[in-house]
């Protein structure tokens, strides 16, 4: 599978989790995992392959259904751009501490084998790795268990703490 079919594939998902279940009618959770990703009427029906007089019966028989797709898509949109992003940056995130290990474990058990580029990369790395970026950490990983992860937050933590670091070394 591609990397962009699947990460779709992982996009329907996470948008079918937030859905309620329709027993009677699976399609219906489909048809409103892809509004939820941001599909038009036309679009959704086309990959759920049902047609629109389907859909006008489905809001006509079923209030939660209707609500869900005409007014409840707005903040089930946000919920799954959080939750999407939340996860697509755990991955990143994931893969950039797993080529930060490999160079460090690199430089430790073969020195002189590191390249050039492994070299300048472990020298950008160190900056990354020191208590107060550790703290920050711990402090986002700490605040996500109670509320959601804020990406934005935590670009502004770093920068404030990359701050706070610059302005105490030039005292």
């Amino acid at each position: 599978m591609s990397q962009e079919l699947e990460n779709n594939h992982q996009s329907e998902h996470i948008s079918e989790s937030l859905l309620p279940y329709f027993p009677d009618e699976p399609k219906k959770s489909q048809y409103l995992s892809f509004r939820v990703a941001g599909f038009t009427v036309k679009e959704a029906t086309s990959m759920v392959k049902v047609h629109e007089r389907t859909i006008k019966r489905w809001r006509e028989a079923d209030p939660n259904f209707a609500v869900i797709d005409t007014s409840g898509l707005s903040e089930l949109k946000k919920q799954l751009g959080a939750e999407y992003l939340n996860i697509e940056f755990t991955r990143n995130f994931r893969m950039a501490l797993l080529k930060d290990f490999k160079v460090l474990e690199k430089s430790i058990k073969t020195p002189d084998a590191l390249s050039n580029n492994e070299q300048a990369y472990l020298l950008k790395l160190r900056a990354f790795y020191t208590p107060q970026q550790f703290a920050i950490i711990q402090q986002l990983i700490g605040e996500s268990k109670s509320e959601a992860f804020d990406f934005t937050k935590m670009v502004f933590e770093i920068r404030r703490e990359k701050e706070e670091i610059i302005l105490t070394q030039e005292r």
